[in-house]
């Protein structure tokens, strides 16, 4: 009789034993896959999200500076060889080889302005890439559409009396479609004033952005060739903001490519904008590990169970196939053949039910939809997870079965 025919005939036999263990590692299989694929699409999304708020390069006119001292005393520090940025500049950062990494770009030229007696400062934008890069702005009103529309900041607009507050006690409304464009009621303040002097020339107030804790609460934002010429400075910026995909590239060679390509610039990557985004991701997969781990445990501590007290009723069965001749590796071999057919139903069935898990709950943790992906190399894995939690967990069972000796059945006749 063939080892083979002898297990899956015990199978057969014990159907409910094996239906057990199957559902068993397929639970822990199951939890694993889920939570993987869940992590690992969440990570997609929270990684595309963090790219896309804000910038972690900064690009600024390279200089050197000369302290000052005498006699122990300080007395400053002087700039020199100053270099210009240029609004080629900005473009030339997309002739980088990792440009495919780069998810916005955005130009700015900064300058103090008079306006209506008070020093404001004022800022050329891209208004496309700006509010892309910025996506937490609430701006109360509309985009600017032309050079005379210009964005103020809560605080430059409540200093100059553009903004009035208003009794409602609702929070601003926020919108998580990236859009930028508000109901001024949906606001605790009301715009009273339509129109600016900014540097003697008059503007139209498109929007005003809500209270962020931040410099553009006192600024003024305006296009950027508009501002350029306003400031007298036509062509130059005063800093590029580079927005880079780099949840798996190492934005060190970003920094440096973008630094060969315009060497006139100092170029600095925010590390702690970097750090945030790294210890968010890896947080959520060390979690996601710790829970499937807990899991799969708590499924080989069940298999082992169930093995060993399988053994023990098997023993008159296991004492007899040695009575007759059978040696101690084909009592190993038939039941290690029994556990690989439970291990790897209960992976196949946990990976089916694990990704079926994590398609209907990924509704309820994602904002955005995130299309589903069928991976069939997950599949290999959880088959061959389950086959090798179902060995390691049966593994003393099967040693103590094969130890049994033939005048143990003497016992049971």
């Amino acid at each position: 009789m063939r080892i083979s025919t002898l297990a899956f005939a015990n199978l057969r036999r014990r159907k409910g034993k094996a239906v057990f263990l199957i559902i068993g590692i397929a639970i822990g299989i199951g939890t694993g896959v889920a939570l993987l694929s869940l992590s690992t699409s969440i990570k997609e999304e929270i990684g595309s999200q963090l790219d896309r708020f804000g910038a972690n390069i900064v690009v600024v006119p390279q200089s050197n500076s000369l302290s000052l001292d005498y006699g122990g005393l300080s007395v400053s520090s002087v700039s020199f060889d100053v270099k210009q940025l240029r609004t080629e500049d900005a473009a030339s950062v997309l002739q980088i080889p990792y440009a495919n990494r780069i998810s916005n770009i955005s130009p700015k030229l900064l300058g103090a302005v008079r306006v209506e007696g008070r020093e404001v400062l004022l800022a050329g934008v891209d208004f496309d890439s700006e509010l892309v890069l910025k996506r937490w702005w609430q701006v109360a009103g509309k985009k600017p559409e032309n050079d005379q529309q210009v964005l103020v900041g809560y605080e430059a607009a409540r200093a100059l009396s553009l903004i009035e507050p208003t009794s409602s006690t609702q929070p601003p409304h926020v919108s998580h479609g990236g859009s930028h464009q508000h109901d001024e009621n949906q606001f605790q303040f009301k715009i009273v004033r339509n129109h600016l002097t900014i540097a003697d020339q008059d503007h139209e107030i498109a929007g005003v952005i809500s209270q962020t804790g931040g410099p553009e609460d006192q600024m003024i934002f305006g296009s950027l060739g508009h501002v350029q010429r306003l400031l007298n400075k036509p062509g130059q910026l005063s800093l590029i903001e580079v927005s880079a995909l780099c949840k798996d590239c190492p934005i060190g060679d970003i920094v440096s490519q973008i630094s060969e390509q315009i060497p006139h610039a100092k170029v600095s990557a925010i590390q702690q904008s970097v750090r945030a985004r790294s210890e968010t991701v890896g947080r959520l997969t060390r979690f996601s590990a710790a829970v499937s781990a807990v899991v799969l445990v708590i499924g080989a501590l069940m298999i082992f169970t169930t093995m060993t007290g399988s053994v023990i009723e098997r023993t008159k069965e296991i004492g007899v196939l040695r009575a007759i001749g059978f040696r101690r590796a084909h009592i190993i071999k038939g039941l290690l053949i029994e556990v690989s057919v439970i291990g790897l139903l209960g992976g196949l069935l946990g990976w089916g039910v694990g990704l079926l898990a994590s398609w209907m709950a990924l509704p309820y943790f994602s904002e955005t939809r995130i299309p589903f992906e069928l991976k069939p190399v997950l599949g290999i894995v959880a088959m061959a997870a389950g086959l090798i939690i179902g060995s390691i967990s049966s593994f003393y069972p099967i040693v103590r079965a094969s130890r049994l000796d033939p005048s143990e059945a003497v016992r049971y006749v």
